[in-house]
């Protein structure tokens, strides 16, 4: 006699766990905004802060900067930014995987429309099916929405793996980068003065922005 086992049904994201994802992502925002208004009082005696409130290229180049000065050590600077390095991007992540079949069809409604634009993550996957998973890679290096990125491509199905393998290597190659960046230029601060401090900064924010530019633009091989 057969017997009948009844299938388990898999729980779906409820529309309260969705709205969490909502939250983190809002507070995430808000919290790098607090540290632009914080700065003035933040990067002189507590850049490690600064690094943890708002762990971006530009606070990663003062961070090195502050290295090559000899008054923030990059261990502390690295293990300040993590967290909200990977996991405020990660955030945006699932956030995308939980309204994948939302941002299919329709603009969302209210906080979420506003903190995830259709208009961007549709733009975002094109570019992602274009480019292919290098985009994530490629894009932590560059000026470019690494947030919005994760979101897109988390709603167009790209596996949670090649997600953070890819987002963690751009990430920590572009802290890396810009901090011993802000190490030459605090070395070249006081060996040089102001002014070629100013320049190297100028340099590397265009550069950035070129690069974000070309990433975003034509197409790529298939």
């Amino acid at each position: 006699m057969a017997v009948h086992v009844p299938r388990l049904a898999v729980p779906q994201t409820s529309i309260d766990a969705r709205y969490v994802f909502v939250g983190l992502a809002v507070v995430r925002m808000v919290l790098g905004g607090v540290a632009v208004l914080l700065a003035p009082w933040l990067y002189e005696e507590h850049a490690a802060v600064l690094v943890l409130m708002r762990p971006t290229k530009e606070v990663f180049l003062f961070a090195g900067f502050l290295s090559g000065l000899g008054d923030l050590a990059v261990p502390v600077a690295v293990v300040a930014a993590l967290p909200l390095l990977l996991g405020g991007v990660w955030i945006f992540f699932g956030l995308g995987r939980a309204f994948q079949d939302d941002l299919a069809d329709a603009e969302l409604p209210g906080v979420a429309g506003r903190v995830l634009p259709k208009d961007r993550i549709d733009g975002l996957r094109d570019l992602l099916e274009r480019k292919g998973i290098w985009v994530v890679f490629l894009g932590r290096l560059a000026a470019f929405p690494s947030s919005l990125m994760a979101a897109a491509a988390a709603s167009s199905g790209v596996s949670w793996r090649a997600f953070v393998v890819a987002d963690t290597a751009g990430a920590v190659l572009s802290m890396a980068i810009a901090i011993e960046a802000g190490r030459v230029l605090g070395r070249a601060y006081e060996d040089a003065g102001p002014w070629l401090t100013v320049l190297g900064v100028a340099v590397l924010v265009v550069l950035a922005g070129f690069a974000g530019r070309a990433l975003t633009s034509g197409s790529s091989d298939s």
